[in-house]
């Protein structure tokens, strides 16, 4: 799961400091947790982005609130590539950047209510891109923005750009007025900035000729466009008013409800709003010249759904002879299908070398051909026996357990140990989300207690960026105690080799 901000540590304030490093230069200055790093020179800092450039100076300034409330100010001679050698208890230190748009896909509107807030939190914010790889829409920055990105070299860039066609992006966005992430892209260009570019993909919607159009302009953007990943739209059982919108159109007027607006965000114009008067003909976003030439309101009735194996498969015949393609004429294959397409599809996956430096493995790109590669490795250096006889579940998502099995065929040669690959279906968001990382406690527990195994490893992907709570905020010891399996994370081959080898020495 990917990176979410704690609003109650983002103050406007400054940095407020989580730790520092015993003999660090921080320690010298007498610096302590829960102190707040103000300014460094005349820079207030915005987020720890604006501290590693202010830091990267020999003669620093530092202006410092203890958690009194007591301001100090250090005067500080060092090495230029010296830090002070702390950590902060979030990346930004002021107002986070959130979302004025209103996707049909956005999984934020198909969550029910009673998680934790931050679970609801609409960010798009262009920093979080930078320093966690976040995608975001570039539809919110402002001038100052764009100057703080060429000035600070924030590279790369990681876009959500769904459609090129300026028409089919608004229609993607749930908007009108979203500018032309062509231009946007050339303008990072100029600044000297990389972006990786992401496509959710909608059957019936934004794939077939529109997604190649898209892969083709974004392909005439390099080197600009590092590489182009196209994920698979996902959809849950729920919107945020209970109901399951059928059409895009009804999916986007679910930002529109009392639930959504004038929340933690800006405020947005209703999509009524947005539409001409009836006096006036409704114009076409986008020059017709360009084609995909439809009306906005009879785009917006288009079916609102998943993948089916046979469409995955189509998406993969589309984006692979154009990959094969720019490895003919660049070395590199530059533009991925997602691994859940081959997954839907129940097709072989590229070799590695297909993937390059795997640009988009946490967007999905590469992950599955890693994880058997490096299964390939690691299954060697396991044991021969247990010392004690095991029955070990490893549960995952619906999905991915055709992948586990062939992992399980393996783990049975070993003695005394028995693996039950324990696929779990995805009741609380509905039968459609297989992934892994959605799954949640209150669908594992009962499984896992009736599964009768004695331990069971869990996917690292089903609990939060710290490791610490899955989405239903459970942790590793109240699963346990609730399902009465001790359980265990592994977030890779290497790390499920190394807890079978420890059970072979478990006496």
């Amino acid at each position: 799961m990917e990176y979410q901000p704690d609003l109650k540590q983002i103050t406007g304030e400054g940095g407020v400091i989580a730790s520092v490093a015993p003999g660090s230069l921080g320690a010298t200055l007498g610096l302590k947790p829960g102190d707040t790093l103000v300014a460094i020179g005349q820079q207030r800092l915005r987020d720890v982005i604006d501290y590693r450039f202010a830091i990267a100076e020999e003669s620093v300034t530092l202006r410092v609130r203890t958690a009194g409330g007591d301001e100090h100010t250090h005067q500080l001679d060092k090495d230029p590539d010296d830090d002070l050698g702390i950590e902060f208890t979030e990346p930004l230190f002021d107002r986070l950047r959130t979302c004025n748009n209103k996707c049909p896909f956005c999984f934020l509107t198909q969550m029910p209510k009673g998680f934790r807030k931050t679970l609801y939190l609409k960010d798009d914010d262009y920093r979080l891109s930078f320093l966690y790889n976040n995608f975001v829409t570039f539809t919110n920055l402002t001038e100052e923005d764009w100057q703080r990105i060429g000035e600070q070299r924030l590279s790369p860039m990681n876009i959500s750009v769904h459609a090129t066609d300026p028409f089919w992006r608004a229609l993607m966005l749930g908007k009108r007025d979203v500018p032309d992430v062509r231009e946007q892209i050339r303008r990072l260009g100029a600044m000297g900035i990389d972006v990786h570019a992401q496509i959710v993909a909608c059957p019936g919607a934004n794939d077939g000729e529109v997604l190649r159009q898209s892969i083709e302009d974004l392909l005439a953007l390099q080197p600009i466009v590092q590489s182009i990943a196209v994920v698979p739209v996902g959809l849950t059982k729920y919107r945020f008013d209970g109901k399951r919108p059928s059409t895009i159109k009804a999916a986007i007027q679910v930002h529109e409800t009392p639930d959504w607006i004038n929340t933690n965000w800006e405020a947005q114009p209703l999509w009524e709003e947005q539409r001409p008067p009836q006096d006036q003909p409704v114009q076409p976003l986008h020059n017709p010249e360009m084609g995909f030439c439809s009306r906005l309101g009879a785009a917006t009735d288009i079916p609102l759904r998943c993948y089916t194996g046979e469409e995955a498969a189509a998406v993969i015949d589309l984006i692979e002879p154009i990959g094969a393609r720019c490895r003919a004429e660049t070395g590199f294959t530059l533009v991925y299908p997602s691994d859940e397409f081959y997954l839907l599809a129940e097709r072989t996956l590229p070799p590695a070398e297909q993937y390059d430096d795997m640009p988009q493995y946490s967007n999905g790109v590469g992950m599955v051909r890693d994880f058997l590669d490096l299964w390939a490795r690691a299954r060697r250096k396991l044991p021969a026996r247990l010392a004690q006889p095991t029955s070990l579940a490893l549960v995952c998502g619906t999905l991915a357990a055709p992948l586990l099995e062939q992992v399980a065929r393996r783990l049975r040669r070993i003695e005394g140990l028995t693996i039950h690959v324990l696929p779990i279906t995805n009741l609380f968001f509905g039968e459609t989300v297989t992934v892994s990382g959605l799954l949640t406690a209150q669908d594992l527990i009962p499984v896992l207690r009736a599964s009768g195994c004695t331990r069971a490893l869990l996917p690292r992907v089903m609990f939060n960026y710290t490791g610490e709570r899955t989405i239903d905020d459970y942790t590793l010891h109240q699963i346990t105690e609730a399902s009465g399996v001790p359980v265990a994370l592994a977030g890779d081959p290497d790390e499920l080799v190394r807890y079978v080898r420890a059970l072979a020495y478990d006496v």
